[in-house]
């Protein structure tokens, strides 16, 4: 937000005309929030005498036919990048930093459990166990999570993405690697011990991401978009 003299009043006005355009979530709004009162301060900077309104207009009229139409969809853009980019760093940072212990630990750990599965199950137990497993891992970040969770899933894209991603991966995972388990063991394939070890691994690694991602898109709210809103910040 520009250092700007306008006060709590108008940019709450400013917000509210935002809104009315249907630019609900807080990363697009505090975006063109941000642009918008640059444009409106640079206009009442020349023109101190003009009405507010039609400052608000003339800011609005300055992006175009399409006025923020065109801002937002370039705002969304922006913001699905950043996530991919945070995603890609949080992955990175299990095999670049003393994170790599964890992928060690559950590769050990799925070795141990792979070598105790039943010898005279005929399989059924994989799929159920990988579906089950995943479920839980899902629930647990959540659970941990959950207060910041309530507060912004509705508000912020960064909240519903990691929400979202938390879901899909985790019933992703559960569902693959339980049927190519159970498959691989039926056939009594001698790959079956590794993609069990993978399988486990990267079930449960995912999980770890899913929730740094949504520990970092909390905090990414409350920290830089949330002091903007003093009515909901933290």
């Amino acid at each position: 937000m520009p250092n700007t003299p306008l006060t709590q009043e108008q940019i709450a006005a400013i917000r509210s005309f935002i809104n009315k355009r249907g630019f609900s979530t807080i990363e697009v709004e505090m975006e063109a929030l941000d642009h918008m009162a640059s444009k409106i301060e640079a206009l009442l900077e020349e023109n101190p005498d003009m009405n507010f309104d039609l400052a608000i207009t003339k800011a609005h009229a300055s992006f175009g036919i399409y006025g923020l139409s065109t801002l937002a969809e370039s705002i969304e853009g922006s913001l699905l990048q950043r996530f991919k980019r945070q995603f890609f760093k949080e992955l990175l940072s299990y095999f670049n930093s003393t994170k790599i212990f964890t992928p060690m630990a559950l590769t050990a750990l799925g070795y141990f459990l792979m070598t105790q599965y039943p010898p005279n199950d005929k399989g059924l137990l994989l799929r159920l166990g990988f579906l089950i497993y995943g479920f839980l891992l899902a629930i647990i970040p959540y659970y941990i999570l959950r207060k910041g969770m309530k507060r912004w899933n509705k508000k912020s894209s960064f909240v519903k993405m990691s929400t979202y991603g938390l879901y899909i991966t985790q019933f992703g995972f559960g569902q693959i690697f339980g049927i190519a388990t159970e498959t691989l063991y039926k056939s009594g394939s001698l790959t079956f011990p590794y993609v069990f070890v993978a399988g486990f691994v990267l079930t449960s690694l995912t999980i770890f991401i899913n929730y740094d991602l949504m520990k970092w898109g909390i905090a990414t709210v409350n920290e830089k978009w949330a002091k903007y809103m003093p009515e909901v910040a933290v």
